[in-house]
């Protein structure tokens, strides 16, 4: 009974003595280390910059921050210039646009200033450019024009181009202005009615329904109920062939039409001066 007494004391002692040694370092340790600065409580969350550098209290740099790696900002395309005036469902799909007074057909998958069509619907045509999508809307009817370009009277008459138009055998000379006017479509229309010609469900031409008394087309020498065949010689195979030949008109310094009149094939030669 005696001996378990006299262990716990020794217990006892001991532990009271790792007390005293605790305390009396933390004594020491206070009498040597400079006073710690007292701050004040803060609610806010501290900038990066109020932080204690903890390079610093080593002696080392601290590493200049890296510079942003990322791609400058391209600047955004737009189709802003561009009028879609008529859309063609078929095949191909065909889209009418017009830039600087100039109309353009576009068949799906061509291209123009690098935008490529890629769908075609009734009011709406979609393009693609370095993976960007842009959209075209028809031009709704009755909007009115930002500005009337002022037509200015010129002092002397001058010869209208169409009275320019010749005629030598089944040659034709034709001013190189008139290919401005019929670089719009709706004018085009207005002179003259084709529909596509088909045999056994292949396209073989366009035929001519209707040509305007005294228009361009009549002076060209198309009638009523001819069928346009070919174009410089190549058959006509799809619309877009004859829509190639519309696109560069008026880069052409000549061409050909062969045409089918009441079961005779005749050659249209046209010069553009």
């Amino acid at each position: 009974m005696t001996s378990r007494f006299e262990s716990v004391i020794k217990r006892v002692v001991l532990l009271l003595l790792i007390v005293v040694a605790a305390k009396l370092s933390a004594t020491i340790v206070e009498a040597f280390l400079p006073p710690l600065a007292k701050e004040e409580c803060r609610f806010e969350v501290q900038k990066p910059s109020d932080n204690y550098p903890f390079s610093s209290a080593f002696g080392l740099k601290s590493a200049a921050p890296k510079k942003s790696s990322a791609a400058p900002i391209r600047k955004q395309e737009s189709l802003k210039g561009y009028t879609l005036t008529m859309t063609a469902i078929g095949e191909p799909s065909m889209a009418l646009v017009v830039k600087n007074g100039k109309s353009r057909f576009l068949a799906i998958g061509e291209k123009i200033d690098g935008f490529k069509l890629e769908e075609v619907y009734t009011d709406r045509v979609k393009f693609t450019k370095n993976g960007q999508e842009y959209w075209l809307g028809m031009k709704k009817k009755g909007a009115t024009p930002l500005s009337t370009p002022v037509k200015k009277r010129s002092k002397a008459p001058q010869k209208e181009p169409i009275e320019q138009v010749r005629r030598e055998g089944d040659t034709f000379y034709i001013p190189r202005e008139l290919l401005h006017e019929m670089h719009d479509i709706k004018k085009i229309f207005k002179y003259i009615s084709i529909n596509p010609v088909y045999r056994d469900n292949k396209l073989v031409g366009f035929g001519v329904v209707n040509v305007k008394k005294g228009s361009v087309f009549d002076k060209m020498g198309l009638q009523k109920r001819d069928i346009i065949e070919k174009i410089d010689g190549e058959p006509i195979k799809s619309e877009s062939d004859a829509f190639k030949y519309f696109n560069r008109l008026e880069q052409l310094d000549s061409l050909s039409l062969t045409i089918k009149r009441q079961k005779e094939s005749k050659e249209l030669k046209y010069e553009i001066y």
